[in-house]
């Protein structure tokens, strides 16, 4: 069986108990207009082309077996009607002008790379991180992962925004160890406007964990100006407290890397959006443990 990845990374701290290695998959339903990680939202391998590291030398015709490369006024330029992703063309520039964002990968290959960490794993009290993108979108694929890994006892979580069927969600909650569950905003036409998406599926689901009482650790992802007013926090911390949770993580948002979206060819992020200061996240944190909630502060690796 293949699937999409996007990276593995080795011994990530904070995407779960201990060091960990993270199975990022691609593909993700939703569309947050804040997302730091835009080459994680379409499913297949992308290709991302950074223009001022290009010193036109063109040798990515020569690369393409497609011939899906040619010049327009003097840059190289793909026409995706014929590109397969293959990856031949970044995989030959010298200049890392060229990248591909993600794979095919076998079942067994990603393994193979989980397998490398084993011992790490029992020293730190880690395990693996299945994340994304949206790891439920490829369900089959990431089953099977979870089924071996619990048959060598490997400690596996899933960093999930929750919007799945909730059959896919039973299936995978009867194998994961510990869900990492991302609660964006709580009114549904503010999630809507921020994330592409509707809430009510999400918040279905987390309810549901909490009834068959999956261990489930809370993020919020906080974004200044859209999701961390007073009303909003002390909301978002009185439902997690209502579902038995009594913590859980805050998660400052992060500006994406330099030319990452020109890269993939999309619009920016709205350019005010503005990574939060310390203080504030410290009077979030103390609004939630007056509701009874405990927060951390943890940053994405």
């Amino acid at each position: 069986m293949t699937g999409y990845v996007l990276r593995i990374d080795h011994g990530s701290p904070h995407v779960g108990p201990g060091l960990r290695t993270a199975v990022v998959l691609k593909g993700c339903p939703l569309r947050c207009t804040w997302c730091d990680t835009p080459e994680s939202h379409r499913s297949d391998p992308e290709l991302m082309f950074r223009q001022e590291q290009c010193v036109r030398c063109f040798e990515c015709f020569d690369d393409c077996r497609l011939g899906a490369i040619s010049a327009s006024g003097g840059q190289p330029v793909v026409d995706l009607n014929v590109c397969r992703w293959c990856g031949d063309c970044a995989d030959g520039c010298s200049t890392d002008a060229r990248r591909q964002a993600g794979s095919v990968m076998t079942e067994s290959r990603v393994l193979a790379e989980v397998l490398r960490d084993e011992a790490l794993y029992r020293q730190s009290g880690g395990g693996v991180t299945f994340s994304g993108g949206e790891p439920l979108l490829q369900p089959d694929f990431l089953l099977r992962l979870l089924e071996t890994c619990r048959e060598r006892g490997i400690h596996t979580a899933v960093d999930t925004c929750g919007a799945a069927p909730a059959g896919v969600l039973d299936r995978v909650a009867d194998l994961a160890d510990l869900f990492l569950y991302d609660l964006k905003h709580l009114d549904d036409g503010e999630h809507r406007r921020m994330t592409g998406a509707s809430n009510r599926e999400i918040l279905d689901n987390l309810r549901r964990l909490a009834r068959r009482g999956a261990a489930v650790r809370v993020r919020f992802p906080v974004v200044p100006g859209m999701n961390d007013d007073a009303v909003h926090v002390r909301r978002l911390a009185e439902l997690v407290a209502s579902l038995g949770f009594r913590e859980l993580d805050v998660v400052p948002y992060r500006r994406p890397v330099p030319g990452t979206y020109e890269a993939l060819g999309r619009p920016n992020p709205p350019a005010a959006l503005q990574e939060p200061e310390a203080e504030a996240i410290a009077d979030l944190m103390h609004q939630m443990a007056e509701c009874g909630v405990r927060a951390t502060m943890v940053r994405r690796a």
